[in-house]
This record gives C-alpha cells, sequence and structure tokens, in this order.
C-alpha cells in the first residue's frame, strides 16, 4: 500500500508539473524565469569614508538609470524580450543581409549572370508572393518600385493540446526596390509599419524598435525566400517531369552494383516512383531527407510484361528498399536492397535492369503506360 501510495503521488506530481508547464502563456515565454521582484530593491548608499579621503573612489560598477527611449524599447524587468534575434536564412543563392545602420532591413539579391535583371525578378516575386497571400496592396509606384501592403495575418497555437493558447499576428509593410549602379543586382528594403500581437484575444506589448523591429522584418523576408524555394523547386520538377530518365548499370563509388541515372537526385527522386510502379512495386514508404523508397513487390500475371513492353523477372513477394546516392559526377545511383537493407545479388539487380526493354528506357514514362489492368 506504501509503494502504491508513493507512485501515485509521483504521478500527481508529474502531472502537475506537466500542468503547469502547458500553462505558461506565450508572453511569459519571452521573459526570463523567475519573479522581478530586484527592480523594486533600493539602491545602496555611498560608503562614508567619515575624515578619509575619497579621492579613489571609482563609479565603474555604478548602475546607469535607464533613458527614457531605453524605457521605451523594454530594457528592465519583465519588458527584456529574451528570444533571439531573427537570422536571415538565404534558401536560396546569392542573398545576403546588407549590414548599414539604417532603422530599416535592406537585403541583397545578387545576379549570376550579366543578362540577368534581378530587379525585374524580384518585383516579380514581391508581387506574386503579395497575391499568393491574398494581401491588399494599399499603395503602389511602379516608378519607384514601392508597394505599400495590408494586413498580414498569421496565426499559430502553442503548448499541449489541453492547455493550447492561440497567438494571432498583423502586420504591415512597406517594400522598395531599387537597383546599385553599376550592377544588376538589386536591393530589397522592408519597414514594417504596423505590428500586433494577441494571445487568446489579449493584446500583448509590442516594441517597434531596434532588434524587435528588425527581427519582425527579417521573418517576414525569410517567408519571402521560403515563397521563392518553393516556387524554384516547382519549376525544377516541372523540368524534371519533361524529361527522360536515362539508367544504365554500373558501380557507385563503393563499388556496389547499382543503376545509375544520368541525372541529378531531384530528377531522379521524381521520376522513379513511376518506373517502380511499372514494374510492379508499390511504394509503403519514403524519406525524401534519407533518400530511400521502401517498396512492396507483386508479381503480375503473365500478360502483364508483354502489354507494357517489359521482360519479365522473378523477385520474391516481399518489401525492398530502393536508395538513391549522390555520385560525384553528379549521377544518381539506385542501390536494391532487401528488407533487412542487405544488397541484393548482383544477378538480380541485373535482371531487373534488362527488364526494362529499349522501348521503355530513355523515354518519357508516361502516367498512360503505367495504367493497364492486369
Amino acid at each position: 500500500m506504501s509503494k502504491f501510495y508513493k507512485s501515485g503521488r509521483v504521478t500527481t506530481a508529474v502531472i502537475v508539473a506537466l500542468s503547469l508547464s502547458a500553462c505558461a502563456r506565450f508572453d511569459a515565454r519571452t521573459q526570463a524565469n523567475g519573479d522581478f521582484d530586484y527592480v523594486q530593491t533600493p539602491r545602496g548608499e555611498h560608503y562614508q569614508t567619515a575624515h578619509f579621503t575619497q579621492n579613489e573612489a571609482r563609479d565603474i560598477y555604478d548602475i546607469p538609470a535607464l533613458t527614457e527611449q531605453q524605457k521605451r524599447i523594454g530594457f528592465l524587468s519583465s519588458n527584456v524580450d529574451i528570444r533571439p534575434p531573427t537570422q536571415l536564412i538565404p534558401v536560396i543563392d546569392g542573398v545576403v543581409l546588407e549590414a548599414n545602420n539604417s532603422d530599416k532591413t535592406t537585403v541583397l539579391f545578387n545576379a549570376f549572370n550579366h543578362t540577368e535583371n534581378m530587379k525585374d525578378k524580384v518585383w516579380t516575386l514581391l508581387e506574386s508572393y503579395i497575391a499568393a497571400n491574398n494581401i491588399e496592396v494599399a499603395a503602389k509606384d511602379s516608378n519607384l518600385t514601392q508597394i505599400e501592403t495590408g494586413m498580414f495575418r498569421h496565426q499559430q497555437a502553442y503548448g499541449s493540446f489541453l492547455f493550447r493558447t492561440k497567438v494571432v499576428r498583423e502586420s504591415s509593410y512597406r517594400f522598395t526596390l531599387n537597383q546599385p549602379q553599376g550592377g544588376q543586382n538589386a536591393a530589397l528594403t522592408v519597414e514594417v509599419l504596423s505590428y500586433s500581437e494577441k494571445n487568446d484575444n489579449v493584446d500583448l506589448k509590442v516594441n517597434l524598435t531596434a532588434r524587435s523591429k528588425k527581427s519582425i522584418e527579417l521573418r517576414l523576408v525569410n517567408d519571402l525566400l521560403k515563397y521563392a524555394y518553393q516556387l524554384k523547386e516547382s519549376s525544377e520538377l516541372q523540368v524534371a517531369n519533361s524529361q527522360p530518365l536515362p539508367i544504365k548499370l554500373g558501380y557507385d563509388d563503393n563499388n556496389q552494383m547499382v543503376w545509375i541515372v544520368d541525372a541529378d537526385f531531384i530528377v531522379s527522386w521524381t521520376k522513379l516512383p513511376d518506373l517502380l510502379a511499372l514494374l510492379r512495386f508499390e511504394q509503403v514508404d519514403a524519406d525524401k531527407n534519407l533518400g530511400y523508397y521502401l517498396v512492396k513487390f507483386k508479381a503480375p500475371n503473365a500478360k502483364y510484361w508483354p502489354e507494357n513492353n517489359l521482360n519479365s523477372f522473378e523477385l520474391d513477394n516481399a518489401e525492398y528498399f530502393i536508395q538513391l546516392g549522390e555520385l560525384n559526377s553528379g549521377s544518381t545511383s539506385i542501390t536494391w536492397l532487401d528488407a533487412d537493407k542487405k544488397p541484393l545479388a548482383d544477378e538480380k539487380v541485373t535482371e531487373i535492369y534488362f527488364s526494362i526493354t529499349s522501348k521503355i528506357r530513355d523515354v518519357l514514362l508516361l502516367n498512360e503506360n503505367q495504367s493497364k489492368a492486369l
């Protein structure tokens, strides 16, 4: 009974601790731990040396009083935002943050060739980004390449499902695009015009000054760059889908028998599922970061192979790992592994390869060629 009581008491303590941690409001998460009673502590009086001289007294350790501007920014107690400043995340090449003393945030987009008009590209990207987010354009001057936006609204939940809090951020911005003299580069300046935060409909204190202002502007820049990256990736996938998938037998950098695709990883990753489906491999799982497909083979009837311009091959009805790797040449290796991640025999890898006839290899793998019923 004693052991049961202690166990129950520990369980209760854990539940209470989790509840307290989960109940923390968003604004409390931006503050240091503990109370702020120290601000009420009276300052000590200067040490009196009686009739001795105070010529050696130093004020180096005296705490200076806050200026009015520092008080507005929030340099005291609970007003101090302990979150680290937002950093630029350059997910696309050629983007750097301009170092300046301005209270505005400027990002440079560098061109990689002399024929590239980066200013026009960034302007088009900016218009597309605003439209994709359904943001109203409050003012626009094409001659000055300047846009003022309506409200961006971003909602995010914090905490566990039992103690979830909802934070809503609303903000508007001015974008100004310039082109430095003597170059094809573009400089995008972002200035936040208004910003507010609510935690479960309760207004939070926000200071649009110094580090806080720059963090807000950089968060938007990072979201813009993320959008640009997604557009770029989508465009690359469209190009990949219109290109053939040339495959040959060979060896990887570890001298392992593999299929080699004369294309980069993105192209190979995108188009390989169509080929695997044609060979009667059903996708079970996939992890792009680790570069593998987990597939399950189900042997078709004898008519399937000639109907789909394939040579038959024998393989156990089981699960297999298809591991993709990037070779030094820029090509992609495809390694065949069994369910225990052991390489298939070279003869079996070769047999599966030769099931792909010349009518299929090096041509576009169209969906209509893969959907014939058994």
